[in-house]
């Protein structure tokens, strides 16, 4: 099935999914699947690495590179509303290996999330909870996740609406508590100081502003999750440029509102604590339930992150099966029309991951972190191409800019700027050993892939060619 074919079939073939997730649905796909622990657990580490200034820059580079990512996504997205993300352009406009690389590390990519999160959360509830053991918390997140996902699509954005929701509720009474503890409501004012006392804005340097750049650029990581819900969305030339404008706007200003409070409020030097950020920043109020409350939070976070991350394998990996980029079976959808054998796939790898992660933790987790950063900047990477190339299809068939219904702002600049700033932060990635693992580990498997599936493709394409017509023959 080509691009074209699967946006067609989409609301007839039987074998397709179902447009019923609404505009809020879609947003909230992108801003559960983005905010999650890496914001409320992983914000005081760049902010101990870089600072009160480079932690600015860094987390406004991560910005700038979801913005040009959304950007370039959304005009082949609200053109041909499909379920794939960019694996299903990739094939159209780059070629089969293309696709089936980029489709197979994206879905390894979401996958390999699934997950972490559940071990994160089963973690911190053993904390909270120390009578029920870890594993109980791993086959009951585990369970519940398969659940949500096998609901129709319209029920699923439901839910994680819901659990998106409590996050940023959370987002907005901690903005809120800062900033009353800035000015000092109800008692002395903290004010600005951390901002230029111990060294000023920049007392670390530019080299580990550079470090941190990655951190910060994953930590926007899922921003795309609204272009798998493409081909599910109501209305989509309406909605999805719509959806694309909130979710980013919710990203960003969450970001940035939280990240002013933390640095004001929790000097420097002290931000890498074990625990969450949130949970001192309340409890500096004399909050005795803070801690709790946080973490009660953070792991509902964790579960709405990799909900999304579900839904999202499951739509690349039915994508991949119509393009023969996967084993037939999993473009079944049941009376949902939910792809029940690629959610089956999905939660089974999952599953293999965690036993994996109990027999050797160190090393499995080593790999796969290094894993989805590399993968989440090759992924970027062939987004900005395809935009190119989809740009000049679509005015090689005699239309017009004009004809687009939704243009890329400043075009060609966007797209090859979002290749370039993947290209920087790769660069960044280099100085640091841990991080150069990334690069190590993730290149030589998107090569093998790459090369390997475009030689497959090429002597199936021959051998083809070469077959005899019966109907001739005969």
């Amino acid at each position: 099935m080509s691009l074209k074919e699967q946006q067609e079939n989409q609301s007839t073939d039987s074998a397709s999914l179902k447009r019923g997730m609404k505009i809020h649905h879609v947003a909230m796909l992108s801003v559960g699947g983005t905010i999650g622990t890496g914001l409320f657990l992983g914000t005081g580490y760049v902010v101990q690495q870089s600072g009160p200034g480079g932690t600015f820059i860094a987390y406004a580079f991560g910005a700038l590179i979801m913005v040009l990512m959304m950007l370039s996504m959304g005009e082949m997205l609200v053109q041909m509303p499909v379920a794939g993300n960019v694996q299903a352009y990739a094939t159209q406009f780059l070629g089969y290996g293309a696709g089936f690389t980029v489709g197979w590390v994206k879905w390894l990519q979401l996958a390999v999330t699934v997950p972490t999160q559940i071990v994160a959360s089963a973690i911190i509830m053993k904390n909270i909870i120390p009578q029920v053991p870890s594993i109980v918390w791993i086959i009951g997140f585990g369970l519940l996740l398969f659940f949500l996902n096998s609901r129709s699509n319209e029920e699923y954005g439901s839910s994680s609406f819901f659990f998106s929701s409590i996050k940023v509720i959370l987002i907005v009474v901690f903005v809120l508590v800062g900033l009353g503890m800035i000015l000092g409501v109800g008692g002395n004012g903290v004010g600005l100081a951390n901002y230029t006392n111990d060294g000023g804005l920049f007392p670390t340097g530019f080299r580990p502003i550079m470090m941190s750049m990655m951190t910060a650029v994953f930590a926007y990581s899922g921003a795309d999750m609204f272009a798998t819900a493409a081909g599910e969305s109501e209305n989509p030339e309406k909605n999805l440029p719509r959806a694309i404008k909130i979710s980013s706007l919710s990203i960003t200003i969450s970001y940035a509102l939280t990240l002013f409070v933390l640095v004001a409020v929790l000097p420097w030097r002290e931000a890498d604590l074990m625990g969450s950020p949130f949970a001192y920043v309340f409890g500096k109020l004399g909050i005795s339930s803070a801690e709790m409350i946080v973490n009660l939070v953070v792991v509902t976070s964790a579960l709405s992150s990799a909900n999304a991350h579900v839904f999202a394998a499951v739509r690349t990996l039915w994508s991949m099966g119509h393009f023969e980029q996967a084993p037939g079976f999993v473009k079944t959808v049941n009376k949902r029309k939910v792809p029940i054998n690629a959610l089956i796939v999905t939660m089974i790898f999952a599953v293999f991951a965690v036993a994996s992660s109990f027999i050797s933790p160190d090393v499995v987790y080593l790999f796969l972190t290094s894993f989805i950063g590399a993968a989440e900047l090759v992924v970027y990477s062939i987004t900005g191409v395809c935009a190119l190339k989809h740009r000049k299809a679509f005015l090689a068939k005699g239309n017009t800019v004009a004809d687009l219904k939704f243009k890329i702002p400043l075009f060609p600049v966007v797209p090859i700027l979002l290749v370039i700033l993947c290209i920087l932060v790769a660069t960044g990635m280099l100085l640091d050993p841990t991080q150069r693992g990334a690069l190590t580990t993730g290149a030589p498997v998107f090569i093998a892939l790459f090369v390997g599936s475009t030689i497959w493709s090429g002597m199936k394409k021959k051998n083809k060619e070469e077959a005899p017509d019966k109907s001739s023959v005969e």
